[in-house]
C-alpha cells in the first residue's frame, strides 16, 4: 500500500500573487494523524512542511480542489526558489473531480462544495467560524484558523474513505 495523505491550505486570498498560506494541514491517511504547518515566517513554513512531506514518503496527494492548494504551494515555492522535493511528482487525487465526473472525463456537472458533501453524507459540516479567514488572520486569530484546517482535513478524509468504499473490489480502490 502505498502511503497517502490529505492536503488542504488556508489562504490569505485566492491567488498566489497576492496572498500568502496562513497553514498547511496534512492527513496521514494510514494512521488518520494529522499536522498542521503555521508560522509566521510563510518560506520556514514551507520548509517545515516540504522536508515532512519528504521525510514520510508520501506517494500519493488528496485533496478536494487539490489542483487549487498544489498550485499554491507551488507558486509560494517558486517565490522563495524552495525545491519542493516530490510534492509535485507523486500523483494526485482531486475528490472535487471525482464529485464532478466521477470518471476522469470531462464534464459541465457541478460538484458541490466540500461542505455540502459533507452535510450531505455525514450530517454535519465545516467548522463554523465567526468571519473569514483573511479576517480571522489580520486579528490574530489563528487557532480558528487551525481548527477549521483540521476539520477540512477530516471531512476531506472521510469523503476519501466513502469514495474508496464505493469504488472498491473488495481488495482496495479501483484506478477510476
Amino acid at each position: 500500500m502505498r502511503p497517502r495523505c490529505i492536503i488542504d491550505i488556508e489562504t490569505e486570498d485566492l491567488d498566489p500573487k497576492s496572498g500568502r498560506i496562513i497553514c498547511i494541514g496534512v492527513l496521514d491517511t494510514a494512521t488518520n494523524k494529522s499536522w498542521v504547518f503555521y508560522d509566521e515566517n510563510e518560506k520556514q513554513m514551507l520548509r517545515d512542511f516540504l522536508d515532512f512531506f519528504h521525510n514520510r514518503g508520501f506517494k500519493e496527494v488528496i485533496g478536494y480542489n487539490v489542483l487549487f492548494d498544489l498550485r499554491y504551494i507551488f507558486a509560494r515555492c517558486l517565490k522563495y526558489n524552495l525545491a519542493s522535493n516530490s510534492l509535485f511528482k507523486i500523483m494526485h487525487s482531486d475528490l472535487m473531480h471525482i464529485m464532478k465526473s466521477v470518471k476522469n472525463v470531462y464534464s459541465l456537472n457541478k460538484a458541490g462544495t466540500l461542505n455540502q458533501w459533507a452535510e450531505f453524507l455525514f450530517g454535519s459540516g465545516k467548522y463554523p467560524l465567526p468571519d473569514s479567514i483573511p479576517k480571522l488572520f489580520e486579528s490574530g486569530n489563528i487557532s480558528l484558523i487551525i481548527e477549521y484546517n483540521k476539520r477540512d482535513l477530516e471531512i476531506t478524509y472521510q469523503l476519501w474513505k466513502r469514495i474508496q468504499r464505493v469504488f472498491s473490489n473488495g481488495v482496495g480502490m479501483q484506478i477510476l
